[in-house]
């Protein structure tokens, strides 16, 4: 059996429907100045693409030709919410899809932002998975990230990853937030998952 995955980061473009999606992992890193971000709910895409991640996670997935059994839900934290909705407006804002923005507001910036080691102090490791649209229908970016080669199949779906920064092999995520926001200006939709365990 070949190894279950690496996280990489990446940008995979899929047209018409699909025009990017993308994973990074890593830790937080030092805290940006304090900001009050409250925790909040999903929006209704953005719960309607969780209920689809833990179906998918419930009847076990094929991420890159490997198959893996059934995986535990993801829990909705709110905190992680605030951070991946923050984070797809901030997209939708500049239409810059990267991991690592020009703005500097990465992931891990709006972690510190809604002050996650507060809010979650076991918290260990965190990653993202970012999508781009055409249309804001979740089961679109659901199944790209699900048919991903690039490293968004096994963090979202599976029970296990390897960290990108260490090469070691992790326990899964088993907590998210979810954000999406269309860009005013192109149109696309952009979507965020922040994992984190």
């Amino acid at each position: 059996m070949k190894a279950p995955f690496k996280v990489q980061k990446a940008v995979l473009s899929i047209l018409p429907a699909l025009l990017g999606v993308g994973v990074f992992t890593g830790c937080c890193g030092s805290p940006a100045p304090a900001v009050e971000y409250e925790s909040q709910n999903m929006t209704p895409l953005a719960t309607e693409v969780f209920t689809l991640t833990n179906a998918m996670r419930a009847q076990g997935v094929t991420c890159q030709g490997v198959a893996y059994p059934a995986a535990p839900a993801l829990l909705e934290d709110k905190t992680l919410n605030a951070a991946a909705q923050h984070r797809a407006d901030d997209l939708a804002q500049t239409d810059d899809f990267t991991h690592t923005p020009a703005n500097g507001k990465t992931y891990a910036w709006w972690l510190a932002q809604v002050h996650i080691k507060t809010e979650f102090p076991q918290f260990q490791n965190d990653g993202e998975n970012l999508g781009r649209t055409v249309t804001n229908t979740p089961q679109v970016i659901v199944n790209a990230w699900l048919t991903s080669t690039r490293g968004h199949c096994e963090p979202e779906f599976t029970s296990t990853y390897k960290d990108t920064k260490t090469a070691q092999w992790m326990p899964g995520f088993t907590r998210v937030g979810v954000g999406e926001a269309v860009s005013v200006s192109s149109g696309l939709h952009y979507w965020t998952m922040i994992f984190a365990n």
